[in-house]
């Protein structure tokens, strides 16, 4: 009678409790292995929305002011400024490590908005983000551009 008393069997083992704890948390760091490539991705996401989004308030300041709004990249201090009448209007770092601007049909210094909001000369610009690329280009007439991935 007292064997059967001992031989509770109801529980767990310390090896099988081990073996569940080791699987639980191999599931869970799985998410924080990738989280540094979407990191990356959402930082270059945001500074190319950001560049987008200060051309156009070049472009808007020229138009509101009647007055050329030059746009111009500093690889050397990593930043790009925007400048209206001899004045800087607006003065920002590149936010993502290892970003440089390459001169393509447009050098560093070409981006102007004219006072009805047109760019004074079309072309393009590479966006170098590590081991990424865009492409920024002006449209003649009318003031468009984009920026693509390449």
């Amino acid at each position: 009678m007292d064997k059967l008393y001992f031989r509770n069997e109801k529980g767990h083992s310390l090896l099988e409790m081990t073996l569940v704890l080791l699987i639980i948390a191999t599931v869970l760091t799985l998410p924080l292995v990738s989280l540094g490539a979407v990191a990356d991705a959402s930082e270059r996401n945001q500074f190319i929305y950001q560049l987008q989004q200060d051309l156009y308030y070049a472009q808007q300041m020229a138009l509101s002011q009647q007055l050329v709004a030059s746009v111009v990249f500093l690889n050397g201090s990593k930043e790009y400024i925007i400048r209206q009448g001899g004045e800087v209007i607006l003065r920002r770092k590149f936010q993502v490590e290892g970003t440089t601007i390459v001169q393509g049909t447009l050098s560093l210094t070409d981006i102007s908005f004219l006072p009805n909001g047109n760019v004074q000369k079309s072309g393009s610009l590479t966006i170098r983000m590590n081991d990424h690329r865009y492409r920024l280009v002006l449209l003649l007439g009318k003031g468009r551009f984009y920026i693509e991935q390449l």
